[in-house]
């Protein structure tokens, strides 16, 4: 008899731990998912201001190039017509 109160325990201790294995389990995936997604957010932000620096440096090149355009077009005493662009 005393046989099988053993087993009777070690099998609730067995579910008991399963349970809570589980119960784990579902945490950690719940806040991998979460890690992951946060990381995601992050890349794409990292992504974002790189391209936005791109982006800025580009327009100031722009800037520059057409001011010097314009330099040389009112030494040369002419303007190139409005909406005219390749330079």
């Amino acid at each position: 008899m005393e046989t099988v109160i053993e087993y009777a325990d070690k099998k609730a201790e067995l579910e008991q731990r399963i349970t809570s294995l589980e119960a784990e389990k579902t945490s950690l995936l719940s806040d991998i998912a979460t890690i992951k997604e946060r990381l995601a957010q992050m890349e794409l932000e990292r992504s974002a201001n790189a391209l936005q620096k791109e982006v800025e440096a580009l327009r100031t090149e722009k800037a520059a190039l057409e001011e010097k355009a314009a330099d040389f077009d009112a030494q040369a005493g002419y303007e190139i017509p409005a909406g005219v662009t390749g330079v």
